[in-house]
């Protein structure tokens, strides 16, 4: 954690820079721009609304909420903030191979600058669901929980991103093994669904989950319902560090060849 800090500390501007580069290579050669990062969340809620709702499909009282769009959208936000930074990190080493063999850039740099560049790309989403939410019900003090689900959610996808980074260099299908892994976490991540409405046997399954606990912690503290509870949020907490630790140390270990294979 303090190797990560300090290698941050020292290299801010750089870490700045590969930001603002992978925000504008996002859009590059498009005419509208960053106007797709509003539009894209827009569209988005407006097709569940039309799909869910107009279609007849409502949500039930075990959702805690009228409005299923919203209790989905609530939901999907972390989720792509999560899939979309491991995913993009998979590749990032080597799709900065030139970087990596040709200057001394710090290699874990490149994974942290995709996460905070992913973060950027969420909180614009975020915007539109609070605008969203101001008008539908108002937002509540529980979103202050949100202080913790999302430094949580970063921690846990920036160590998977490290892990698969790194990987990536060496076994050249990981990535398509993260593609694949990804669609099954999905279905045992409570976005589509409340954990509320599983047997027994299928919710402990879930709560094994990390993702389960925090899209719900992050859903609910948007929609002023019950936290997953409190042993649950540290454990996450607990699993999350780990892996962000256990992701930066072999990372660590195995740059030094990473500019050799590249």
């Amino acid at each position: 954690m303090l190797w990560a800090a300090r290698r941050l500390a020292a290299n801010r501007n750089l870490l700045k820079n590969l930001v603002l580069r992978d925000l504008k290579h996002r859009y590059v050669g498009s005419v509208g721009g960053f106007l797709w990062s509003v539009m894209h969340p827009v569209v988005l809620l407006v097709s569940y609304t039309f799909v869910f709702s107009v279609l007849g499909v409502r949500a039930g009282p075990e959702l805690g909420i009228d409005s299923y769009p919203l209790f989905l959208f609530c939901g999907i936000l972390p989720w792509l903030l999560f899939a979309d930074t491991v995913t993009r990190n998979c590749s990032s080493i080597t799709d900065n191979a030139q970087l990596i063999t040709k200057t001394v850039i710090p290699a874990e740099i490149l994974p942290i600058a995709i996460t905070i560049s992913n973060l950027v790309h969420h909180m614009i989403g975020f915007s539109v669901l609070i605008v969203v939410l101001i008008a539908f019900d108002g937002i509540h003090l529980s979103a202050l929980w949100l202080l913790l689900h999302i430094p949580i959610l970063l921690m846990l996808a920036q160590g998977v991103g490290w892990i698969v980074a790194g990987l990536h260099v060496f076994i050249r299908d990981t990535i398509h093994a993260v593609q694949i892994v990804m669609l099954p976490w999905f279905l045992f991540t409570p976005v589509l669904y409340s954990p509320d409405i599983l047997s027994e046997r299928l919710r402990f399954i879930v709560n094994l989950n990390p993702m389960a606990i925090i899209v719900t912690g992050y859903r609910n503290s948007l929609l002023d319902l019950p936290q997953p509870g409190i042993t649950y949020i540290a454990a996450v907490f607990g699993v999350s560090l780990a892996v962000f630790l256990l992701g930066a140390f072999p990372f660590k270990q195995a740059k030094p060849a990473f500019a050799e294979i590249l």
